[in-house]
């Protein structure tokens, strides 16, 4: 581009700057008539992280970096009488390249599988990117027992926290420790509610194919071959809401199931899991199932262990490697049974403090997160994550573990809501 590449950018830095100020805020704009209700606020985020690389020149040019970003979110909310409403969530982001920090809320991130008709990149360097990008836009209609939303909408159908094998349209990483906005998709979602207890979902989302001269790095147009629909039926019994999921997620045939409830009042259990049969050529057929346990002591002090089985991995990472040589690849893990071990615990009425331990048992890899949230006010907070991941670091050329093959990283992130 031409000009100076900080004029560009310089605006949208000093007005989100302005907004980090920690005065009392409200939202904006706030209107509630005889007929409809109108509601604006926002919040915004900065952040700046430092990565040191493990001795791989074939995975990492540097042998350590540093980057920034700011997201500024205007959120807005309608109802028209009690039947009609709209939501928006529209994400201005301005941030160095190349970006790592994987704890950032990164809505406009390409690999978000979604139009690209709704993303304006404004400015990209080798050292900076702008772009604006309608992260959720949806309409909303509810009569009785049913309820319908067209548009760009978040999609889960997960009950697990850190390994999510039902959760099939832009996923929150394992290690993502704010999650506050998941990335929307371009969707339809009917809901029934059949009973005061039952309820069935039927979702069909656009897919898209990649396309690498795009800003967004997805194509305009729907790909019809990786469209996604999907029903999905819940029935609380007892303790428990148990679930059934069945339909076609991208050129594979999914059958699937969910429980979520407690045991004894005590112990929290979730499981969900797949079976995918694929006609894709590059993916294939298999299992995914992952289990949780839970408890909250009244001290605040939280414990949660989750164990996947993960069908499409292998059980060494040699033949993980062997199999995406051969072009056959599953849903981004590449060893077959995994372990999250996660404790939080308030430390103080405005700290919070939480360490994540991830187990790649096929290679013996790992990583351990620490995360703290510390509240400078009502409506802002302050979040430090340090990861240092373990294991087999990587050879000349190439991967001797998964986990460990990833880089120290501690970023530091600012959130202000209005």
């Amino acid at each position: 581009m031409k000009g100076n590449p900080l004029h560009r950018v310089l605006p949208q830095i000093i007005f989100m700057a302005a907004l980090t100020w920690p005065f009392p805020v409200w939202g904006f704009y706030a209107h509630t008539g005889s007929r409809h209700d109108i509601n604006v606020t926002g919040s915004f985020a900065a952040g700046a992280g430092l990565a040191k690389y493990p001795e791989a020149p074939f995975l990492y040019d540097e042998g350590s970096e540093a980057s920034w970003y700011g997201d500024l979110r205007l959120l807005a909310e309608a109802s028209l009488g009690e039947q009609f409403g709209v939501r928006l969530n529209v994400l201005e982001n301005v941030r160095s390249t190349p970006v790592f920090v994987p704890t950032q809320t990164d809505g406009a991130k390409s690999d978000v599988q979604r139009s690209g008709l709704l993303y304006s990149r404004q400015h990209d360097s080798t050292n900076t990117q702008a772009a604006m990008v309608l992260d959720s836009g949806y309409l909303k209609y509810i009569d009785g027992k049913n309820e319908l939303a067209v548009g760009r909408q978040p999609v889960s159908t997960t009950v697990t926290f850190y390994f999510t094998p039902n959760d099939f349209f832009a996923p929150f990483s394992p290690n993502t420790f704010y999650r506050v906005y998941k990335p929307g998709v371009d969707a339809l979602r009917y809901e029934r509610r059949i009973a005061a207890l039952s309820q069935l979902s039927v979702i069909g989302v656009l897919g898209y194919e990649e396309q690498a001269d795009a800003d967004s790095g997805w194509s305009n147009s729907p790909d019809w071959h990786r469209s996604s629909l999907l029903a999905r039926f819940t029935h609380t019994a007892g303790e428990f809401e148990w679930g059934l999921l069945s339909g076609i997620v991208r050129e594979s045939m999914v059958t699937g199931f969910s429980l979520q409830g407690e045991l004894f009042q005590w112990l929290g259990v979730r499981t969900e899991g797949h079976y995918a049969n694929t006609w894709a050529d590059d993916r294939d057929s298999g299992l995914m199932a992952t289990i949780s346990f839970e408890h909250r002591f009244p001290s605040s002090l939280n414990l949660r262990l989750e164990q996947m089985y993960n069908g499409y991995g292998e059980d060494s990472i040699a033949e993980a490697l062997a199999e995406k040589t051969r072009g056959a690849t599953g849903p981004g893990y590449l060893g077959r049974h995994y372990s999250a071990f996660d404790v939080s615990y308030q430390l103080s009425p405005l700290l919070v403090g939480e360490m994540l331990f991830l187990r790649n048992w096929s290679d013996h890899s790992y990583s351990v997160s620490f995360n703290a949230v510390y509240s400078t006010s009502d409506e802002s907070e302050l979040a430090v994550t340090a990861v240092f991941p373990g294991g087999s670091k990587p050879g000349e050329d190439t991967i001797r573990s998964e986990l460990g093959s990833l880089p120290v990283q501690f970023s530091l992130e600012y959130r202000h809501y209005f």
